[in-house]
Protein backbone atom coordinates (compact mmCIF):
# COMPACT_ATOMS: atom_id res chain seq x y z
CA UNK A 1 0.00 0.00 0.00
CA UNK A 2 1.46 3.37 -0.95
CA UNK A 3 1.91 6.13 1.62
CA UNK A 4 -0.78 8.25 -0.03
CA UNK A 5 -3.44 5.59 0.55
CA UNK A 6 -2.80 4.98 4.26
CA UNK A 7 -5.91 5.92 6.17
CA UNK A 8 -5.90 8.78 8.68
CA UNK A 9 -5.49 7.69 12.30
CA UNK A 10 -5.45 9.52 15.62
CA UNK A 11 -3.53 8.87 18.81
CA UNK A 12 -3.87 10.42 22.25
CA UNK A 13 -0.60 12.30 22.71
CA UNK A 14 0.46 12.58 26.36
CA UNK A 15 2.55 15.61 25.43
CA UNK A 16 -0.45 17.69 24.34
CA UNK A 17 -3.07 15.82 26.33
CA UNK A 18 -5.17 15.69 23.16
CA UNK A 19 -6.09 13.26 20.42
CA UNK A 20 -4.00 14.13 17.35
CA UNK A 21 -3.88 13.08 13.73
CA UNK A 22 -0.77 10.96 13.29
CA UNK A 23 1.57 12.28 10.61
CA UNK A 24 4.98 10.55 10.63
CA UNK A 25 8.11 12.52 9.84
CA UNK A 26 8.72 10.45 6.70
CA UNK A 27 5.59 9.62 4.67
CA UNK A 28 4.75 5.92 4.84
CA UNK A 29 7.40 5.14 7.47
CA UNK A 30 7.16 5.05 11.27
CA UNK A 31 9.93 5.08 13.87
CA UNK A 32 8.57 3.44 17.02
CA UNK A 33 10.33 2.94 20.37
CA UNK A 34 8.85 1.07 23.33
CA UNK A 35 10.39 0.88 26.80
CA UNK A 36 11.04 -2.74 27.73
CA UNK A 37 11.58 -4.34 31.15
CA UNK A 38 14.48 -4.25 33.58
CA UNK A 39 15.74 -7.84 33.58
CA UNK A 40 16.38 -8.94 37.15
CA UNK A 41 13.35 -11.17 37.67
CA UNK A 42 10.42 -12.71 35.84
CA UNK A 43 8.08 -10.02 34.51
CA UNK A 44 4.65 -9.53 36.06
CA UNK A 45 1.36 -9.34 34.18
CA UNK A 46 1.49 -5.53 34.21
CA UNK A 47 4.87 -5.61 32.45
CA UNK A 48 3.40 -8.00 29.91
CA UNK A 49 0.58 -5.55 29.17
CA UNK A 50 3.22 -3.05 28.05
CA UNK A 51 4.71 -5.56 25.62
CA UNK A 52 1.32 -6.64 24.27
CA UNK A 53 0.14 -3.05 23.79
CA UNK A 54 3.32 -2.21 21.85
CA UNK A 55 2.74 -5.37 19.80
CA UNK A 56 -0.79 -4.18 18.98
CA UNK A 57 0.51 -0.76 17.88
CA UNK A 58 3.09 -2.45 15.64
CA UNK A 59 0.54 -4.89 14.18
CA UNK A 60 -1.97 -2.15 13.43
CA UNK A 61 0.45 0.26 11.80
CA UNK A 62 1.82 -2.56 9.66
CA UNK A 63 -1.67 -3.75 8.72
CA UNK A 64 -2.78 -0.35 7.40
CA UNK A 65 0.34 -0.03 5.26
CA UNK A 66 3.12 1.66 7.21
CA UNK A 67 6.72 0.49 7.11
CA UNK A 68 7.50 0.39 10.82
CA UNK A 69 10.95 0.37 12.43
CA UNK A 70 10.04 -1.03 15.85
CA UNK A 71 12.61 -0.94 18.68
CA UNK A 72 12.04 -2.35 22.20
CA UNK A 73 14.89 -2.30 24.70
CA UNK A 74 16.05 -4.31 27.69
CA UNK A 75 17.51 -2.55 30.71
CA UNK A 76 20.41 -4.74 31.83
CA UNK A 77 22.21 -2.16 34.00
CA UNK A 78 20.46 -1.51 37.30
CA UNK A 79 20.91 -1.70 41.08
CA UNK A 80 18.29 -4.47 41.21
CA UNK A 81 20.38 -6.59 38.83
CA UNK A 82 23.45 -6.11 41.02
CA UNK A 83 21.44 -7.01 44.11
CA UNK A 84 20.15 -10.19 42.46
CA UNK A 85 23.67 -11.12 41.33
CA UNK A 86 24.93 -10.80 44.89
CA UNK A 87 22.03 -12.88 46.22
CA UNK A 88 22.62 -15.62 43.66
CA UNK A 89 26.41 -15.37 43.94
CA UNK A 90 26.80 -14.88 40.20
CA UNK A 91 27.59 -12.09 37.75
CA UNK A 92 25.29 -9.27 36.76
CA UNK A 93 25.55 -10.31 33.11
CA UNK A 94 24.51 -13.87 34.01
CA UNK A 95 21.43 -12.49 35.78
CA UNK A 96 20.38 -10.21 32.91
CA UNK A 97 21.04 -12.87 30.24
CA UNK A 98 18.99 -15.39 32.21
CA UNK A 99 15.99 -13.12 32.59
CA UNK A 100 16.12 -11.85 29.02
CA UNK A 101 15.68 -15.48 27.97
CA UNK A 102 12.78 -15.84 30.40
CA UNK A 103 11.09 -12.66 29.15
CA UNK A 104 11.53 -13.80 25.55
CA UNK A 105 9.81 -17.06 26.45
CA UNK A 106 6.83 -15.22 27.95
CA UNK A 107 6.63 -12.89 24.95
CA UNK A 108 6.65 -15.89 22.62
CA UNK A 109 3.81 -17.63 24.47
CA UNK A 110 1.87 -14.35 24.34
CA UNK A 111 2.17 -14.41 20.55
CA UNK A 112 4.17 -11.21 20.20
CA UNK A 113 5.82 -10.31 16.89
CA UNK A 114 9.58 -9.69 17.06
CA UNK A 115 10.70 -6.03 17.03
CA UNK A 116 13.32 -5.04 14.47
CA UNK A 117 15.80 -4.22 17.24
CA UNK A 118 16.05 -5.32 20.90
CA UNK A 119 18.97 -3.29 22.22
CA UNK A 120 20.53 -3.64 25.68
CA UNK A 121 22.27 -0.97 27.73
CA UNK A 122 25.52 -2.93 28.07
CA UNK A 123 26.02 -3.02 24.29
CA UNK A 124 25.45 0.75 23.95
CA UNK A 125 27.89 2.22 26.47
CA UNK A 126 29.93 4.10 23.79
CA UNK A 127 26.74 5.69 22.45
CA UNK A 128 25.67 6.64 25.98
CA UNK A 129 29.04 8.27 26.75
CA UNK A 130 28.94 10.19 23.47
CA UNK A 131 25.41 11.42 24.18
CA UNK A 132 26.34 12.58 27.67
CA UNK A 133 29.31 14.47 26.27
CA UNK A 134 27.03 16.17 23.75
CA UNK A 135 24.79 17.32 26.60
CA UNK A 136 27.79 18.64 28.53
CA UNK A 137 29.01 20.45 25.42
CA UNK A 138 25.60 22.11 25.13
CA UNK A 139 26.02 23.29 28.76
CA UNK A 140 22.96 21.36 29.89
CA UNK A 141 24.91 19.03 32.20
CA UNK A 142 27.81 19.31 34.62
CA UNK A 143 30.37 17.05 36.30
CA UNK A 144 30.65 16.91 40.08
CA UNK A 145 33.99 16.64 41.86
CA UNK A 146 33.33 12.91 42.40
CA UNK A 147 32.86 12.29 38.68
CA UNK A 148 29.05 12.10 38.72
CA UNK A 149 27.41 13.78 35.74
CA UNK A 150 24.12 15.57 36.39
CA UNK A 151 21.58 16.97 33.96
CA UNK A 152 20.83 20.60 34.83
CA UNK A 153 17.09 21.08 34.63
CA UNK A 154 17.55 24.79 35.27
CA UNK A 155 19.20 25.01 31.84
CA UNK A 156 16.27 23.29 30.12
CA UNK A 157 13.31 25.70 30.45
CA UNK A 158 10.75 23.24 29.05
CA UNK A 159 11.33 20.64 31.75
CA UNK A 160 7.96 19.24 32.86
CA UNK A 161 6.16 19.64 29.53
CA UNK A 162 5.33 15.92 29.13
CA UNK A 163 4.04 15.33 32.65
CA UNK A 164 2.56 18.85 32.81
CA UNK A 165 4.41 19.53 36.05
CA UNK A 166 5.97 22.83 37.08
CA UNK A 167 9.51 22.77 38.42
CA UNK A 168 8.59 24.97 41.36
CA UNK A 169 5.78 22.59 42.36
CA UNK A 170 8.16 19.63 42.11
CA UNK A 171 10.70 21.40 44.27
CA UNK A 172 8.06 22.18 46.88
CA UNK A 173 6.30 18.83 46.88
CA UNK A 174 8.89 16.14 46.22
CA UNK A 175 11.07 14.45 48.76
CA UNK A 176 14.54 14.74 47.30
CA UNK A 177 17.66 13.43 49.00
CA UNK A 178 20.11 16.17 49.89
CA UNK A 179 23.13 16.05 47.59
CA UNK A 180 25.54 18.93 48.00
CA UNK A 181 27.04 18.23 44.58
CA UNK A 182 23.77 19.04 42.80
CA UNK A 183 23.04 22.58 41.70
CA UNK A 184 19.32 21.84 41.93
CA UNK A 185 17.81 19.06 44.05
CA UNK A 186 15.85 17.88 40.96
CA UNK A 187 18.92 17.51 38.73
CA UNK A 188 19.22 13.86 37.73
CA UNK A 189 22.15 11.54 37.10
CA UNK A 190 23.49 10.84 33.64
CA UNK A 191 26.64 9.01 34.75
CA UNK A 192 27.13 7.38 38.15
CA UNK A 193 30.61 6.78 39.66
CA UNK A 194 31.43 3.14 40.32
CA UNK A 195 31.42 1.89 43.88
CA UNK A 196 34.39 -0.19 45.09
CA UNK A 197 34.13 -3.73 43.74
CA UNK A 198 30.99 -3.01 41.73
CA UNK A 199 30.51 -5.36 38.78
CA UNK A 200 28.87 -3.05 36.26
CA UNK A 201 31.28 -0.23 35.43
CA UNK A 202 33.02 1.22 32.38
CA UNK A 203 35.76 3.75 31.72
CA UNK A 204 34.58 7.22 30.74
CA UNK A 205 35.95 10.78 30.51
CA UNK A 206 34.56 11.36 34.00
CA UNK A 207 35.96 8.23 35.61
CA UNK A 208 34.89 4.63 35.96
CA UNK A 209 31.16 4.24 36.36
CA UNK A 210 27.86 3.35 34.71
CA UNK A 211 24.97 5.21 33.09
CA UNK A 212 21.96 6.53 34.93
CA UNK A 213 18.60 4.99 34.15
CA UNK A 214 17.11 7.63 31.88
CA UNK A 215 20.02 8.22 29.51
CA UNK A 216 19.95 4.66 28.18
CA UNK A 217 16.69 5.01 26.21
CA UNK A 218 17.76 8.35 24.74
CA UNK A 219 20.99 6.77 23.48
CA UNK A 220 19.40 3.59 22.14
CA UNK A 221 16.53 5.35 20.37
CA UNK A 222 18.98 7.85 18.87
CA UNK A 223 21.23 5.11 17.52
CA UNK A 224 18.50 2.97 15.99
CA UNK A 225 15.85 5.56 15.06
CA UNK A 226 17.56 8.95 14.93
CA UNK A 227 17.45 12.07 17.12
CA UNK A 228 13.73 12.58 16.40
CA UNK A 229 11.18 9.78 16.30
CA UNK A 230 7.49 9.37 15.58
CA UNK A 231 6.14 7.26 18.45
CA UNK A 232 7.38 6.44 21.93
CA UNK A 233 5.44 4.07 24.17
CA UNK A 234 5.50 3.02 27.81
CA UNK A 235 3.39 2.69 30.94
CA UNK A 236 1.75 5.74 32.48
CA UNK A 237 4.03 5.28 35.48
CA UNK A 238 7.01 6.10 33.23
CA UNK A 239 5.67 9.51 32.20
CA UNK A 240 7.54 11.12 35.09
CA UNK A 241 10.40 11.09 35.66
CA UNK A 242 11.68 8.60 33.04
CA UNK A 243 10.12 9.93 29.85
CA UNK A 244 10.27 13.52 31.05
CA UNK A 245 14.00 13.09 31.49
CA UNK A 246 14.34 11.40 28.11
CA UNK A 247 12.90 14.48 26.46
CA UNK A 248 15.25 16.79 28.34
CA UNK A 249 18.35 14.72 27.51
CA UNK A 250 17.55 14.09 23.86
CA UNK A 251 16.48 17.62 22.99
CA UNK A 252 19.39 19.11 24.93
CA UNK A 253 21.88 16.91 23.07
CA UNK A 254 20.50 17.36 19.55
CA UNK A 255 19.12 20.87 19.78
CA UNK A 256 16.06 19.55 17.93
CA UNK A 257 12.48 19.42 19.16
CA UNK A 258 10.29 17.54 19.52
CA UNK A 259 12.29 14.44 20.38
CA UNK A 260 9.04 12.46 19.96
CA UNK A 261 6.00 13.50 17.93
CA UNK A 262 3.47 11.40 19.85
CA UNK A 263 3.84 9.79 23.27
CA UNK A 264 1.64 6.75 23.94
CA UNK A 265 1.09 5.59 27.53
CA UNK A 266 -0.90 2.54 28.57
CA UNK A 267 -2.89 2.21 31.78
CA UNK A 268 -1.88 0.19 34.80
CA UNK A 269 -3.25 -3.05 36.19
CA UNK A 270 -5.00 -2.62 39.51
CA UNK A 271 -4.82 -5.27 42.19
CA UNK A 272 -7.64 -4.50 44.58
CA UNK A 273 -7.48 -0.75 45.03
CA UNK A 274 -3.77 -0.45 44.32
CA UNK A 275 -1.62 -0.28 41.20
CA UNK A 276 0.16 -3.57 40.58
CA UNK A 277 3.90 -3.10 41.04
CA UNK A 278 6.94 -5.00 42.24
CA UNK A 279 7.69 -2.30 44.83
CA UNK A 280 4.28 -2.82 46.44
CA UNK A 281 4.71 -6.58 46.45
CA UNK A 282 1.30 -7.22 44.87
CA UNK A 283 2.41 -8.56 41.51
CA UNK A 284 1.20 -11.62 39.64
CA UNK A 285 3.87 -13.11 37.42
CA UNK A 286 3.16 -13.21 33.71
CA UNK A 287 4.58 -16.74 33.63
CA UNK A 288 1.93 -18.00 36.05
CA UNK A 289 -0.87 -16.27 34.16
CA UNK A 290 0.31 -17.63 30.81
CA UNK A 291 0.58 -21.17 32.22
CA UNK A 292 -2.91 -20.97 33.66
CA UNK A 293 -4.67 -19.33 30.72
CA UNK A 294 -2.47 -19.54 27.62
CA UNK A 295 -1.37 -16.85 25.22
CA UNK A 296 -4.68 -16.00 23.55
CA UNK A 297 -6.69 -15.59 26.75
CA UNK A 298 -3.88 -13.44 28.11
CA UNK A 299 -3.85 -11.22 25.01
CA UNK A 300 -7.63 -10.79 25.12
CA UNK A 301 -7.53 -10.01 28.83
CA UNK A 302 -4.89 -7.31 28.27
CA UNK A 303 -6.33 -5.79 25.08
CA UNK A 304 -10.12 -6.03 25.49
CA UNK A 305 -10.17 -2.63 27.20
CA UNK A 306 -8.75 0.54 25.68
CA UNK A 307 -4.99 0.56 26.13
CA UNK A 308 -5.13 3.76 28.20
CA UNK A 309 -7.72 2.34 30.61
CA UNK A 310 -6.74 0.61 33.87
CA UNK A 311 -7.50 -3.11 34.18
CA UNK A 312 -8.91 -4.56 37.38
CA UNK A 313 -7.05 -7.79 37.97
CA UNK A 314 -9.66 -10.11 39.41
CA UNK A 315 -11.97 -13.06 38.88
CA UNK A 316 -14.70 -11.03 37.21
CA UNK A 317 -12.46 -9.62 34.49
CA UNK A 318 -10.90 -13.05 33.84
CA UNK A 319 -14.32 -14.69 33.62
CA UNK A 320 -15.49 -11.98 31.22
CA UNK A 321 -12.49 -12.75 29.01
CA UNK A 322 -13.25 -16.48 28.94
CA UNK A 323 -16.91 -15.87 28.14
CA UNK A 324 -16.08 -13.44 25.34
CA UNK A 325 -13.60 -15.77 23.67
CA UNK A 326 -16.07 -18.63 23.97
CA UNK A 327 -18.69 -16.54 22.10
CA UNK A 328 -16.18 -15.72 19.37
CA UNK A 329 -15.14 -19.33 18.83
CA UNK A 330 -18.65 -20.76 19.06
CA UNK A 331 -19.68 -18.37 16.30
CA UNK A 332 -16.60 -19.24 14.27
CA UNK A 333 -17.30 -22.96 14.69
CA UNK A 334 -20.85 -22.52 13.38
CA UNK A 335 -19.62 -20.41 10.47
CA UNK A 336 -16.96 -22.95 9.48
CA UNK A 337 -19.47 -25.80 9.65
CA UNK A 338 -21.79 -23.93 7.29
CA UNK A 339 -19.02 -23.27 4.77
CA UNK A 340 -18.26 -27.02 4.59
CA UNK A 341 -21.83 -28.21 4.06
CA UNK A 342 -23.62 -28.50 0.70
CA UNK A 343 -26.71 -26.31 0.60
CA UNK A 344 -30.20 -26.96 -0.73
CA UNK A 345 -32.07 -24.81 -3.24
CA UNK A 346 -32.22 -21.11 -2.32
CA UNK A 347 -34.97 -20.05 0.03
CA UNK A 348 -36.05 -16.50 -0.87
CA UNK A 349 -36.70 -15.29 2.66
CA UNK A 350 -33.50 -16.84 3.99
CA UNK A 351 -31.52 -15.37 1.07
CA UNK A 352 -32.89 -11.92 1.91
CA UNK A 353 -31.93 -12.36 5.57
CA UNK A 354 -28.37 -13.26 4.59
CA UNK A 355 -28.31 -10.28 2.28
CA UNK A 356 -29.12 -8.08 5.26
CA UNK A 357 -26.41 -9.84 7.25
CA UNK A 358 -23.85 -9.25 4.48
CA UNK A 359 -24.65 -5.53 4.60
CA UNK A 360 -24.26 -5.57 8.38
CA UNK A 361 -20.93 -7.39 8.07
CA UNK A 362 -19.65 -4.70 5.74
CA UNK A 363 -20.83 -2.04 8.17
CA UNK A 364 -19.06 -3.91 10.98
CA UNK A 365 -15.78 -3.90 9.03
CA UNK A 366 -16.10 -0.11 8.75
CA UNK A 367 -16.88 0.23 12.46
CA UNK A 368 -13.85 -1.88 13.40
CA UNK A 369 -11.62 0.12 11.08
CA UNK A 370 -12.88 3.39 12.56
CA UNK A 371 -12.47 2.12 16.12
CA UNK A 372 -8.83 1.13 15.62
CA UNK A 373 -8.10 4.38 13.75
CA UNK A 374 -9.54 6.29 16.70
CA UNK A 375 -6.68 5.85 19.18
CA UNK A 376 -6.65 2.04 18.86
CA UNK A 377 -10.04 1.62 20.51
CA UNK A 378 -9.92 -2.16 20.86
CA UNK A 379 -13.00 -2.20 23.10
CA UNK A 380 -15.03 -0.43 20.43
CA UNK A 381 -13.80 -2.83 17.74
CA UNK A 382 -14.74 -5.86 19.84
CA UNK A 383 -18.13 -4.34 20.63
CA UNK A 384 -18.86 -4.14 16.90
CA UNK A 385 -17.84 -7.80 16.49
CA UNK A 386 -20.17 -9.01 19.23
CA UNK A 387 -23.07 -7.07 17.70
CA UNK A 388 -22.38 -8.93 14.45
CA UNK A 389 -22.18 -12.29 16.23
CA UNK A 390 -25.62 -11.64 17.78
CA UNK A 391 -26.97 -10.87 14.31
CA UNK A 392 -25.31 -14.03 12.94
CA UNK A 393 -26.95 -16.19 15.60
CA UNK A 394 -30.36 -14.56 15.01
CA UNK A 395 -30.07 -15.17 11.27
CA UNK A 396 -29.12 -18.81 11.82
CA UNK A 397 -32.21 -19.36 13.98
CA UNK A 398 -34.56 -18.51 11.09
CA UNK A 399 -36.18 -21.40 9.12
CA UNK A 400 -34.07 -22.60 6.17
CA UNK A 401 -31.33 -20.11 7.07
CA UNK A 402 -28.62 -22.74 7.36
CA UNK A 403 -29.71 -24.65 4.28
CA UNK A 404 -29.59 -21.81 1.77
CA UNK A 405 -26.43 -21.12 -0.32
CA UNK A 406 -26.18 -17.47 0.81
CA UNK A 407 -25.36 -18.76 4.32
CA UNK A 408 -21.90 -19.68 3.06
CA UNK A 409 -21.11 -16.11 2.00
CA UNK A 410 -22.38 -14.73 5.30
CA UNK A 411 -20.32 -17.24 7.26
CA UNK A 412 -17.21 -16.47 5.25
CA UNK A 413 -17.70 -12.76 5.95
CA UNK A 414 -17.85 -13.41 9.70
CA UNK A 415 -14.74 -15.62 9.62
CA UNK A 416 -12.78 -12.98 7.72
CA UNK A 417 -13.71 -10.30 10.25
CA UNK A 418 -12.67 -12.53 13.16
CA UNK A 419 -9.37 -13.63 11.63
CA UNK A 420 -8.27 -10.47 9.80
CA UNK A 421 -10.04 -7.30 10.95
CA UNK A 422 -9.72 -8.31 14.62
CA UNK A 423 -7.21 -11.16 14.56
CA UNK A 424 -4.40 -9.41 12.71
CA UNK A 425 -4.46 -6.45 15.14
CA UNK A 426 -5.28 -8.04 18.51
CA UNK A 427 -3.78 -11.46 17.80
CA UNK A 428 -6.91 -13.36 18.88
CA UNK A 429 -9.62 -15.31 17.06
CA UNK A 430 -7.30 -17.06 14.59
CA UNK A 431 -7.14 -20.53 16.18
CA UNK A 432 -9.25 -23.46 15.08
CA UNK A 433 -12.52 -23.43 17.06
CA UNK A 434 -12.00 -27.06 18.13
CA UNK A 435 -8.70 -26.28 19.78
CA UNK A 436 -9.78 -22.94 21.23
CA UNK A 437 -13.02 -24.24 22.74
CA UNK A 438 -11.26 -27.31 24.14
CA UNK A 439 -8.64 -25.06 25.73
CA UNK A 440 -11.33 -22.79 27.20
CA UNK A 441 -13.22 -25.78 28.58
CA UNK A 442 -10.03 -27.09 30.21
CA UNK A 443 -9.34 -23.68 31.76
CA UNK A 444 -12.86 -23.46 33.15
CA UNK A 445 -12.66 -27.00 34.50
CA UNK A 446 -9.42 -26.19 36.26
CA UNK A 447 -10.84 -22.97 37.72
CA UNK A 448 -13.93 -24.75 39.00
CA UNK A 449 -11.83 -27.58 40.39
CA UNK A 450 -9.73 -25.10 42.32
CA UNK A 451 -12.86 -23.39 43.63
CA UNK A 452 -14.39 -26.69 44.73
CA UNK A 453 -17.31 -26.49 42.28
CA UNK A 454 -18.23 -29.76 40.52
CA UNK A 455 -18.91 -28.51 36.99
CA UNK A 456 -21.12 -30.77 34.84
CA UNK A 457 -19.95 -32.09 31.47
CA UNK A 458 -21.34 -30.70 28.22
CA UNK A 459 -23.50 -33.82 27.80
CA UNK A 460 -24.90 -33.36 31.32
CA UNK A 461 -25.68 -29.72 30.55
CA UNK A 462 -27.49 -30.63 27.33
CA UNK A 463 -29.50 -33.28 29.17
CA UNK A 464 -30.43 -30.76 31.87
CA UNK A 465 -31.47 -28.20 29.24
CA UNK A 466 -33.73 -30.82 27.61
CA UNK A 467 -35.19 -31.76 31.00
CA UNK A 468 -35.89 -28.07 31.69
CA UNK A 469 -37.52 -27.68 28.26
CA UNK A 470 -39.70 -30.75 28.92
CA UNK A 471 -40.71 -29.37 32.32
CA UNK A 472 -41.65 -26.01 30.83
CA UNK A 473 -43.65 -27.69 28.06
CA UNK A 474 -45.55 -29.61 30.76
CA UNK A 475 -46.06 -26.28 32.60
CA UNK A 476 -44.03 -27.63 35.53
CA UNK A 477 -42.28 -24.31 36.04
CA UNK A 478 -41.07 -25.13 39.54
CA UNK A 479 -39.10 -28.09 38.16
CA UNK A 480 -37.77 -26.00 35.27
CA UNK A 481 -36.59 -23.38 37.73
CA UNK A 482 -34.98 -26.03 39.93
CA UNK A 483 -32.96 -27.35 36.98
CA UNK A 484 -31.78 -23.84 36.12
CA UNK A 485 -30.76 -23.07 39.71
CA UNK A 486 -28.97 -26.43 40.03
CA UNK A 487 -26.89 -25.65 36.95
CA UNK A 488 -26.17 -22.15 38.21
CA UNK A 489 -24.93 -23.56 41.52
CA UNK A 490 -22.51 -25.71 39.51
CA UNK A 491 -21.17 -22.75 37.57
CA UNK A 492 -23.42 -22.87 34.47
CA UNK A 493 -25.59 -19.93 33.39
CA UNK A 494 -28.41 -20.66 30.91
CA UNK A 495 -29.35 -18.09 28.28
CA UNK A 496 -32.63 -18.35 26.37
CA UNK A 497 -32.69 -16.80 22.90
CA UNK A 498 -34.34 -17.02 19.47
CA UNK A 499 -31.99 -19.84 18.53
CA UNK A 500 -32.77 -21.85 21.65
CA UNK A 501 -31.02 -22.20 25.00
CA UNK A 502 -27.26 -21.76 25.25
CA UNK A 503 -24.99 -21.66 28.28
CA UNK A 504 -21.89 -20.02 29.60
CA UNK A 505 -19.78 -20.57 32.69
CA UNK A 506 -19.52 -18.11 35.51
Amino acid sequence: MSAGKIREIRFTNTLSGKKEVFVPRVPGKVSFYSCGPTVYNLIHIGNLRGGVVADMVFRYLTRIGYEVNYVRNYTDVDDKILKRANEEKTTASAVSEKYIREVELDYSVAGMIEPHQKPCVTTHIPEIITLIQRIIDQKKAYVSKDGEVFFSIGDFPEYGKLSHKKVEDLQAGMRVEVNEQKRNPLDFTLWKPAKPGEQLSWDSPWGKGRPGWHIECSAMSSKHLGDQIDLHHGGMDLTFPHHENEIAQSEAASGQAPFVKIWLHHGMLNFGNEKMSKSLGNTFQARDFLKAYGGEVTRYFLLSLHYRAPIDFGEQSIESTLTSLQRIYEAKAKALEITKTKKAMPDLRAENLWGEFAAEAQKTKTEIDEAFANDLNSAGALGAVFNLIRSFNRTLSEPMAQATPAAILGSQALIEILEKDIGEVLGVGKLSPEKALADLAAIRSQRLSQSGVNRPSDDEIRAAIQARADARKAKNFAEADRVRKDLEARGVILKDGPGGTTWEFK
